[in-house]
């Protein structure tokens, strides 16, 4: 196909594509438990990392919206078999070891002194894994500070910054987290030996990463398909690498009013042959950090879904609350919940359940099993509800009340 051709597409089966992509059409498309988790990962390509634990962390969050049954150690259980590793994909996160050559690329750039935020300590680096080459795994807490030395967030001593860049530059692998603080070993005694450690040519790295978007978001342009990553040359590799797809019909370039103009996009045909799949109408409360939520425009443009996360703006510019989780059924975003799991007292509490203008809420019955489904992920067992807004004040009140006399079992 020409890349200046393209196909009229419905935007609603743009959305049950992408739904299906992200693996929140099905109740169960992973299966479950370890299995089920390791299949998640494989086929999102990442989890994200966050260290905000007002619910459950990102990363948990966002498996357990797949895997029915997801507990924590599932995924723990995949790091410590070495199926799974913690690196960088546009952020922190867990991807799948197979996928670990395809790290190198970024690894190899730090190491040739490409910018980073990890500073580069040549000398305590050498000092650090000499030590860890000693004594084994260790964290940061196992290396004192220089005298004087006062902590803070980004006021870290020498021996930190020096792990984060041996981390980031491939020396050394995350083997596990105690108390979310991470624990470093040498590369070499942690990566399996069965993994390919090739470095990627640049047409393979773009090739994998088109496979990648067309498995895991459906529906995408080039832009999506390289965020976040800098390798020099990677946009024409990527272009071209589409374009190879467009004629093996490996995929569709498609149009809708609703797309940015000045943009081309591609969908999976496969998937879009089968976008008359049903889809699960179950309401979810997804993590901000969710795969089907990182690009923005991406969001905006298929579900008219205009996402902030507030909780890094002022609390006078909030409009919906720290962190609000957005609510998706079935193929629509039906609004945002601001929640925080107060653990000692087992109780979700949501300060505001913000509705969205001009959408029909699903039932009550559907919105109250989400809610339920949210509380028992954070292991608690009751709710509690503040405030609704988006729905006339006696609908927000009874809302408000059903949510929050609902049973979480």
């Amino acid at each position: 196909m020409n890349r200046n051709d393209s196909s009229t597409i419905a935007i609603e089966d743009l959305r049950r594509l992408v739904v299906h992509a992200s693996g929140l059409g099905n109740l169960a498309p992973f299966g479950r438990g370890r299995s089920g988790t390791g299949r998640a990962l494989d086929h999102l390509g990442h989890v994200q990392i966050d260290t905000i634990s007002v619910v459950t962390r990102a990363h948990d969050h966002i498996l357990a919206s797949r895997v029915p049954g997801y507990r924590p150690e599932h995924l723990q259980q995949l790091i410590a078999r070495r199926e799974a590793f913690e690196y960088w994909a546009h952020a922190a996160a867990f991807l799948p070891m197979a996928d670990y050559r395809h790290a190198l690329p970024r690894m190899q750039r730090l190491a040739g002194g490409g910018q980073h935020w990890g500073r580069d300590k040549r000398r305590e680096m050498t000092r650090v894994l000499d030590r860890i080459r000693q004594d084994g795994p260790l964290r940061a807490r196992n290396f004192d500070a220089p005298a004087g030395h006062k902590g803070g967030w980004w006021s870290w001593k020498p021996a930190k910054w020096a792990l984060e860049r041996l981390f980031q530059e491939g020396q050394l692998m995350v083997v596990g987290r105690t108390g979310f603080e991470k624990v470093f070993d040498l590369t070499e005694r942690v990566l399996p030996e069965v993994v390919d450690t090739r470095p990627p040519s640049l047409d393979d790295h773009a090739r994998w990463l088109v496979g990648r978007a067309r498995r895991s978001l459906g529906a995408f342009s080039a832009r999506h398909v390289r965020y976040q990553r800098r390798e020099e040359g990677l946009a024409g590799a990527v272009d071209t690498a589409i374009n190879v797809a467009m004629e093996q019909g490996e995929l569709l370039q498609v149009s809708h009013p609703a797309l940015p103009a000045g943009r081309h996009w591609y969908v999976d045909p496969v998937g879009l042959a089968q976008s008359d799949r049903r889809i699960a109408r179950r309401v979810r409360a997804l993590s901000p950090f969710d795969p089907l939520l990182i690009h923005r425009d991406r969001l905006l443009a298929l579900f008219g879904f205009d996402y902030q996360l507030e909780c890094y703006l002022p609390e006078p510019r909030r409009r919906y609350g720290y962190f609000s989780l957005p609510l998706l059924a079935g193929t629509r975003f039906i609004g945002r919940a601001d929640c925080k799991a107060l653990r000692a007292d087992r109780l979700l509490l949501c300060r505001h359940l913000a509705l969205e203008p001009g959408e029909v809420p699903p039932d009550v019955e559907k919105i109250l099993d989400g809610f339920a489904a949210l509380a028992r992920m954070n292991a608690c067992d009751r709710i509690q509800v503040e405030r609704v807004s988006g729905v006339p004040d006696r609908d927000a009140r009874r809302l408000a009340r059903a949510i929050s006399s609902a049973p979480v079992a």
